[in-house]
């Protein structure tokens, strides 16, 4: 999955939400790892790995979960 990806889904979930006067500070983001799994919260994203040639440009970002 691509970042613009997660974004444009984002921005899709703050439109249907936003005529009931929420926002996306009130949804929260889970895993799962499949349709059948128990859901984990996460807590945090960060920056998951580097371009191997410099190591300064962001390719990988990572949701962490909340253990």
């Amino acid at each position: 999955m691509k970042a613009n990806e997660i974004f444009n889904y984002l921005k899709k979930v703050e439109k249907s939400i936003k005529p009931y006067g929420r926002t996306l500070n009130d949804v929260d983001v889970n895993f799962r790892r499949s349709n059948d799994s128990d859901i984990e919260q996460t807590d945090s994203i960060e920056i998951d790995l580097y371009d191997s040639e410099k190591n300064h440009i962001i390719e990988s970002v990572v949701i962490m979960g909340k253990y």
